[in-house]
């Protein structure tokens, strides 16, 4: 098999299944692998002879694309998965969680943290009538796992404004020590402390973003040439993971990367990308996408 070099997939998008073509890259190449799969019994994305992925046949799909994905990241780098479950049979599937076990038990990832992707704009479905013992389902999974025993980490990348009180504490003006500042929850709070200023909040866990964005250029392209796209996440979703998770000048990868967000995310800040998908479709408006919203997008190598 012919040697490639990373940079000949740099900055394009390819079309192809991601197991295939992740073989012509080189091994600890790559520092974040950030994508949204296609999720179990959803949508075909438009690729020829593509079947829908029944969730207990999900892991034997993925399992292939996972070690590849492995394969390819640096040893310091990291995998995060956007996914989201489906009820079969009155009750959640279990398929994410089995997944989740599969990366850690046989391909070998280190579970770093959950993430739960707080969408604030899902719009009322069939269960916010009640009648199906259970509310709508406002939230997806973001599961970061990492390759070795050390990843890349920017804290300060993703804090928060600090609140209003948390201001009074960096400033020495709570009262009260740490006895006298006891949660229900068992937490406790010195207030006498000057607390340090570290410029921000830690953010948590619980990622609040609105996936409200009908009318970007991405939209725009698809309405012009009668081409859907069923599913995006926003751009600050990926923010959050690329900036926290890489440095300026890192390669990113998304394996079905669809509208190119992830991409288009990490050119703004600074990246080197490559993203995959088997729709050739999406990859053109991916493509045109990234030159229109990009300072010098023009200068990428487009698709293959």
């Amino acid at each position: 098999m012919a040697k490639h070099d990373v940079k000949d997939f740099e900055n394009r998008f390819i079309t192809g299944d991601c197991g295939e073509v992740l073989k012509d890259i080189p091994a600890q190449s790559v520092d974040l692998i950030l994508t949204s799969p296609p999720y179990a019994d959803r949508r075909d994305y438009g690729s020829k002879g593509a079947a829908l992925i029944a969730p207990d046949e999900y892991i034997e799909w993925f399992a292939p694309k996972a070690k590849e994905f492995y394969r390819v990241l640096k040893d310091d780098g990291s995998f995060v998965l956007n996914i989201s479950d489906k009820v079969v049979e009155n009750f959640q599937h279990l398929y994410v969680f089995k997944l989740v076990i599969y990366l850690c038990e046989e391909v070998g990832f280190h579970y770093v943290r959950d993430y739960i992707w707080h969408n604030t704009a899902t719009p009322p479905n069939v269960f916010s009538r009640g009648g199906l013992g259970r509310t709508k389902k406002s939230h997806e999974y973001c599961f970061w796992f990492a390759k070795g025993e050390t990843w890349t980490f920017n804290m300060d990348a993703i804090r928060r404004p600090y609140s209003k009180d948390m201001k009074k504490f960096l400033d020495g003006k709570g009262k009260g020590d740490r006895a006298q500042n006891q949660r229900p929850s068992t937490h406790n709070f010195n207030c006498e402390k000057v607390w340090a200023d570290n410029g921000g909040a830690d953010p948590g866990t619980v990622i609040e973003v609105g996936n409200t964005n009908s009318n970007d250029a991405f939209a725009k392209l698809c309405r012009e040439r009668g081409i859907g796209h069923p599913a995006r996440f926003p751009e600050k979703l990926a923010e959050f993971f690329i900036l926290s998770g890489t440095n300026e000048g890192a390669l990113v990868i998304d394996p079905f990367s669809g509208s190119g967000t992830t991409a288009v995310v990490a050119a703004k800040t600074g990246r080197r990308f490559i993203g995959i998908d088997s729709n050739a479709d999406y990859n053109e408006l991916a493509s045109e996408r990234i030159a229109m919203e990009t300072e010098g997008g023009d200068g990428y190598a487009g698709q293959a």
